[in-house]
């Protein structure tokens, strides 16, 4: 069992298959988003990571249908590349 694994499964013990993988996906979005929050400089960039954070971290454990998840998943994936995106037109500057 993964690391990831064996933290879903404290809090959501009945958790496999795509259920898991989502869920597993969802700590390594909440993880990155919070590495991005540390690291961007542009404040648009830090309000999608933040929202990537906070709405992964909100759905990680909580009871909840594998379509919603495979959304959320996407959703938080989005996020984080927005951000990235964000964080480089910004330090970019105008064009």
């Amino acid at each position: 069992m993964s690391d990831l694994a064996f933290h879903v499964r404290q809090f959501v013990p009945d958790a496999e298959g795509e259920e898991l993988e989502f869920r597993q996906n969802l700590l390594v979005a909440r993880d990155y988003a919070a590495n991005l929050r540390g690291n961007v400089h542009s404040a648009w960039a830090l309000e999608l990571a933040a929202e990537a954070h906070e709405t992964a971290g909100d759905y990680v454990f909580r009871p909840t249908s594998i379509d919603r998840l495979k959304i959320v998943r996407a959703y938080c994936r989005n996020l984080v590349q927005a951000a990235m995106l964000a964080d480089w037109l910004d330090r970019e500057g105008p064009a």
